[in-house]
């Protein structure tokens, strides 16, 4: 008999914060505990490569539907896929951004914006989720090679009457984001890093894209379009396997190749195609070019998405998976699969072994990648704190939203906190000798 004993209670609107200070007290540097953020790779490590599907679409509470399709997607890349039928796709494309609605739906509940919209969003969302397949919280929609659901006319045709309400109550929520960004006086710390994300064909921000772009603080391109086949040649990890791996553009070296990825630079790295949430993003780009009107119009940008899918028809096909050979792979063969989810670029990485078991496995979170971000607005938030000295400190017991609590909202890590209500999350500072997640 197995006896468990649980003997801890968590705060989900907890968040450590980790401020190193110099002799003289001022703030040296400032930075997320990853520390509660494990990776999760050892969990998928020696089990056979063909159930890995069943273990990656409850491998995340968070981000449930983008795990799931990029460890599928994972595997196609490992197994040697063809081209999925077109109603694999579109029942995919249908999941994926009904799940960056829903996400951003609930990104725009905690500050504030109009409940009727917020509701109306969510409940679209719930609703195409679950005609692809996630009628609950964990998708069961993608096999490698192809999806297990097909979406029914009459639900379709229902979805397609529900469009225009969802587009306009995500117009809205995007307006009043746009209204209240920051001045630019008062605008987030620039980032000298790059964006990068994933783009289409015609080099436009796609969530499902199949080519990574990478575009310089300045303007400039750094990377148009890699292919997931070229990932090791376009990113390293500075120190693989930490919690904070520090991922890096391989062209530019670990110190200037710092990126971030998730809204903000999904639109930063090109022209959104859908029209709604171009014309706001042209605004957004005249601004402080802040995150949470970035959010609100990757919202509008699904729902447009969605609308696509579902006017195409091919999501109501029978389901006719091709063929993925996930049995006699040879030992150190490789895949990956990416997609561009709410939070960002999310990348799975699978390597097998003898017997047909996975060796080695790389799971790059928006989390990760978004960290020395994170860093730079929470040093910056820290010096303007005034904070003294080391030990703990709740910056929201006077029921204010602090700088530090809006830099964590601004880069909206993977943790249960960025759900609190706007001046409800529980920030603890602490000084802390280093570690390889400080590095």
């Amino acid at each position: 008999m197995t006896r468990l004993v649980l003997d801890e209670l968590l705060d989900p609107s907890e968040v450590r914060v980790v401020v190193d200070r110099a002799a003289d007290g001022s703030v040296a540097r400032a930075r997320l505990a990853l520390s509660d953020l494990p990776r999760v790779e050892p969990v998928l490590l020696g089990r056979p490569v063909a159930r890995i599907p069943a273990l990656v679409e409850r491998l995340c509470g968070l981000c449930p539907a983008a795990h799931h399709l990029a460890g599928v997607r994972a595997l196609e890349a490992l197994g040697g896929a063809a081209p999925l039928p077109a109603q694999a796709t579109a029942v995919r494309r249908l999941l994926h951004h009904a799940s960056a609605v829903q996400a951003h739906a609930a990104r725009a509940a905690t500050l504030g914006r109009d409940p009727a919209d917020v509701a109306a969003l969510a409940r679209f969302a719930a609703d195409a989720l679950a005609a692809a397949g996630m009628p609950s919280h964990f998708p069961a929609t993608a096999v490698p090679g192809g999806v297990r659901v097909t979406v029914p006319a009459p639900v379709r045709e229902a979805l397609l009457a529900a469009v225009p309400d969802a587009v306009a109550a995500a117009r809205r929520i995007a307006l009043g984001a746009l209204a209240d960004a920051p001045d630019p006086a008062a605008a987030p710390l620039a980032f000298t890093g790059a964006d990068v994300a994933l783009v289409d064909a015609d080099g436009r921000p796609d969530l499902l894209g199949t080519h990574l772009r990478a575009v310089a603080a300045d303007g400039t391109v750094l990377h148009h379009a890699q292919p997931a086949a070229r990932l090791t040649a376009v990113l390293a990890e500075q120190h693989p396997g930490a919690a904070a791996p520090r991922p890096y553009l391989r062209m530019l070296g670990p110190d200037a190749g710092r990126y971030r990825v998730g809204p903000v630079a999904q639109l930063g790295v090109g022209p959104l195609r859908t029209p709604q949430a171009a014309d706001l993003q042209d605004s957004w780009a005249r601004g402080p070019r802040a995150a949470a009107p970035a959010r609100a119009i990757m919202a509008v940008a699904a729902v447009e998405a969605v609308a696509e899918v579902l006017s195409d028809g091919a999501v109501c096909a029978p389901p006719e998976p091709v063929a993925v050979t996930l049995t006699g792979l040879p030992a150190g063969a490789s895949g990956v699969g990416w997609v561009d989810g709410p939070r960002g670029l999310l990348v799975h990485r699978y390597v097998t072994g003898d017997d047909d078991v996975l060796h080695a496995a790389t799971i790059l979170t928006p989390t990760a990648q978004n960290e020395p971000w994170l860093a730079d607005l929470l040093h910056a938030a820290a010096q303007g704190d005034g904070t003294q000295g080391d030990g703990t400190k709740d910056s929201t017991q006077d029921g204010t939203v602090g700088p530090l609590e809006r830099a964590v909202r601004e880069a909206d890590p993977c943790l249960p906190c960025t759900a609190a209500p706007l001046g409800a999350m529980r920030l603890t500072l602490t000084g802390a000798p280093d570690t390889p997640e400080g590095r």
